[in-house]
């Protein structure tokens, strides 16, 4: 049976795509082989402030609210188990990044997401004396993608997709000997091995995490200081994750491992036990922005990919966008369409 939609991937970017032709009432395959993991390992927080700087996250006023009531869709429809808001502490070490944070607090983008004070800490297994709060929330994105697979099961095609196997004219694609309108391409990193949109010039981030067990640590919320501490339960914690920029493997990496270890000792007065380290690899964007389009010859093939380390939140409403503009036409925000490559070529 012909179908309207094939979609190849299913991290952050296939979910979002997939659950909007839903929304639109459009038959699709999903073919996927779980090659790509960085959605799959990712921490699942929606953060809406850079720490680093105290800044906004870039238009967060169109992701946070959008992110927020997609995952809260889901929650309710799966499992109960996926959405928690949740106060992300940040580590305040010193005089200076104090005052940034009351900066930051008088800036009408940051304010309804800071706690207007920095408050003492009175967690004695916690290396600081203050800390400030940010209004967050966790996915839980292992338990997504596990009842998504299970949910999706008459669409999933588990294989590794091959391009070579793709025929394409102007108004049908066949893959295989099944016949489809379009296909969309969520392929992370993996889109370097992509003969129609390789040449986007997406690099590789690799980040490692950390699992380790602590029956004395006792947290419930999220915590920040050079990594991301955050709670899995049962006493089971994960840390992290690193940028590291060569070697771009799924192997995890002795030296992110040390670091991370280095900067727990510096966070945490608990007895730990490391007892898994897991990788992924991030697709980055030379602009740090998004791709999302069609092809500049083959309309009938998408793309949507380069969320770097932001997709938890970014994803739903490129998906939206993405979804609108092959379906109704929508015009895509030109910071964020593929046709900003188009034109170098």
């Amino acid at each position: 049976m012909n179908k309207d939609f094939l979609i190849v991937g299913f991290g952050l970017a296939g979910l979002s795509v997939v659950r909007h032709l839903e929304i639109n009432n459009t038959s699709f395959d999903i073919i996927s082989n779980n090659s790509q993991l960085s959605s799959k390992i990712a921490g699942g927080i929606i953060n809406p402030v850079a720490v680093k700087h105290m800044k906004p996250v870039w238009n967060v006023e169109v992701f946070l609210p959008y992110a927020k009531l997609f995952y809260q869709s889901l929650d309710k429809q799966l499992s109960g188990e996926i959405y928690k808001n949740k106060s992300l502490n940040v580590f305040i070490h010193d005089v200076a990044q104090e005052n940034n944070w009351y900066q930051a607090c008088d800036k009408p983008r940051l304010s309804p997401f800071l706690s207007p004070e920095v408050l003492t800490n009175k967690n004695q297994t916690l290396l600081t004396d203050k800390i400030g709060e940010i209004k967050a929330t966790s996915i839980n994105l292992p338990i997504l993608f596990q009842c998504l697979k299970q949910y999706y099961q008459k669409h999933w095609i588990d294989d590794t997709f091959q391009h070579n196997n793709l025929k394409v004219d102007k108004s049908s694609i066949s893959y295989r000997n099944k016949i489809y309108k379009h296909i969309i391409f969520c392929e992370g990193f993996g889109v370097g091995q992509n003969p129609f949109f390789n040449h986007l010039g997406i690099y590789g981030n690799k980040g490692d995490y950390i699992i380790f067990k602590s029956k004395k640590l006792q947290i419930e919320d999220l915590y920040k200081a050079k990594y991301f501490l955050i709670p899995l339960g049962h006493n089971l914690y994960k840390f992290g994750a690193t940028y590291q920029r060569q070697p771009l493997n799924h192997q995890p990496s002795l030296t992110a491992k040390s670091q991370m270890r280095e900067a727990l000792n510096k966070m945490i007065n608990s007895p730990y036990e490391i007892v898994d380290q897991v990788c992924g690899i991030r697709p980055t964007t030379k602009d740090r922005r998004p791709i999302l389009g069609s092809h500049s010859k083959y309309k009938n093939l998408h793309i949507l990919n380069g969320f770097g380390s932001r997709g938890v939140m970014l994803a739903p409403k490129l998906g939206q966008m993405l979804i609108n503009h092959i379906l109704k036409e929508t015009p895509i925000d030109p910071e964020v369409s593929v046709q900003r490559f188009h034109a170098q070529i």
